[in-house]
């Protein structure tokens, strides 16, 4: 008798302090409802969580190139590097034709200081002659290509036509990679392929003194591929 006694004694004390675990959990931790996520609920077995998160792909999946200018270069980047004032505005131009014939997948043209074309007044009836454009004082263009073997012959393409129209063609690399000065009486472009795209980048001339011409792009090269400048200037 004494035994069954202690055993409910026993079994009591268990349900009380049970109970009082329970009322302390319930008004300190109030209990989190479980709601089902796509990863559990609504996919099927064969599905992962690296699949539903995979984003969405950009444009430069399939044309090689980014879509906006602000991808390679801000308006303040471009005034860092030119070390000068640019007033105008910028202007992007973005083509994304697959030419077959040229293997080319897409290009973006950034122009930075762009000013509009003053209007020229007609004399009585006679049509006016057509407004001479202002000069841009900076431009580059990144072009993607089907492969790599293709972007490094538009470049040497590019050179070529350059070299038949008088223009003073010059070697010069950047970081490894093999590009050239091309200089007329208007402005001076570099041009370089990496990978499976081509860069070319155009200054007019007076915007910087000459003899920082050759800095300035190298340097705006430089940023648009993604090379610290202290690296690529050490072997340009």
């Amino acid at each position: 008798m004494g035994v069954m006694s202690r055993d409910r004694t026993a079994a009591a004390v268990v349900v009380f302090v049970a109970l009082t675990l329970t009322g302390c959990s319930n008004s300190d931790e109030p209990e989190v409802p479980v709601v089902p996520t796509e990863s559990s609920a609504s996919r099927g077995s064969g599905e992962t969580d690296d699949a539903v998160a995979e984003p969405t792909p950009s444009p430069t999946s399939t044309t090689g190139v980014p879509e906006l200018c602000e991808e390679l270069a801000t308006a303040g980047d471009v005034a860092q590097i030119l070390e000068v004032p640019m007033r105008g505005q910028t202007r992007r131009i973005y083509n994304d034709d697959h030419l077959e014939e040229s293997g080319r997948t897409g290009r973006l043209t950034c122009r930075y200081g762009v000013r509009s074309a003053p209007d020229t007044p007609s004399p009585g009836n006679r049509p006016s002659a057509p407004a001479r454009q202002p000069r841009i004082p900076l431009e580059f263009s990144v072009s993607g290509y089907v492969d790599a073997e293709v972007a490094a012959g538009r470049i040497t393409s590019t050179v070529d036509a350059a070299q038949a129209a008088g223009t003073t063609v010059k070697a010069q690399s950047v970081a490894g990679r093999d590009g050239f000065l091309l200089s007329d009486k208007e402005d001076v472009s570099f041009i370089v392929a990496d990978d499976i795209r081509t860069y070319v980048v155009t200054l007019a001339h007076r915007v910087v003194p000459r003899k920082a011409e050759r800095v300035v792009l190298l340097a705006m090269a430089e940023h648009l591929l993604g090379i610290p400048s202290s690296t690529a200037s050490a072997q340009a």
